[in-house]
């Protein structure tokens, strides 16, 4: 008479472990779901930062670029927007090899807006016969305002825009410089960085 309650007992101790390791389970599940995730969004914000750090790196250069050569600032900021193509011919006389004195401001100014618009791009890294060692859909403009009516001194401003993995806002708000796309407020994905300086050319004086 006693040997039955311990076998129902029993059975539903069997039971309830079951339900412990069916709980188990789904807890895990959860988890391992949540570290997927959460390493997702963390590679997608290393690629952002990664993406914005570049921009900010080839502003700075096509910046330098402008100070070796202030003679030649207007024909810097008549290529605007640049980015679009990436399969231009090179100038010609190449003047990162030649010395100085056999280009002139403008031929320089072009020379180093090819070189910059390769490296928007990122036409120095191939990946399935695409470009892929620089910013996704980029662009860049260059625009100069003269000070107190010298040609080539005043303040530069450089634009760098491209596309971001996530739609958030658009960085390009209603009377903001729009560097090539759509207007403002309707790209998303849009990213932009802008570093201005003050460009000084002693022949000015």
């Amino acid at each position: 008479m006693f040997l039955k309650p311990v076998l129902k007992m029993r059975a539903r101790q069997q039971g309830f472990t079951l339900i412990e390791a069916l709980i188990a389970f789904v807890i895990l599940s959860v988890g391992l779901l949540g570290i997927v995730s959460l390493q997702a969004l963390s590679k997608t914000s290393q690629h952002e930062a990664i993406q914005r750090a570049r921009a900010v790196s080839l502003a700075d250069a096509m910046i330098e670029r402008v100070r070796i050569n202030p003679a030649g600032v207007q024909s810097y900021i008549d290529s605007n927007p640049l980015g679009g193509d990436p399969n231009s011919p090179e100038p010609s006389p190449n003047c990162q090899t030649l010395l100085a004195e056999a280009c002139d401001p403008n031929q320089i100014a072009e020379y180093d807006l090819w070189l910059w618009e390769r490296a928007l791009v990122g036409t120095s890294v191939q990946a399935a016969g695409a470009n892929a060692g620089g910013l996704a859909e980029a662009r860049g403009c260059i625009t100069f305002d003269s000070a107190n009516s010298r040609l080539s001194t005043g303040t530069l401003n450089v634009t760098i825009q491209w596309r971001g993995l996530q739609e958030t806002r658009d960085a390009v708000q209603a009377g903001e410089t729009v560097c090539g796309g759509g207007a403002a407020g309707t790209n998303p994905n849009r990213r932009q960085i802008s570093v201005n300086t003050f460009v000084f050319n002693e022949d000015d004086l």
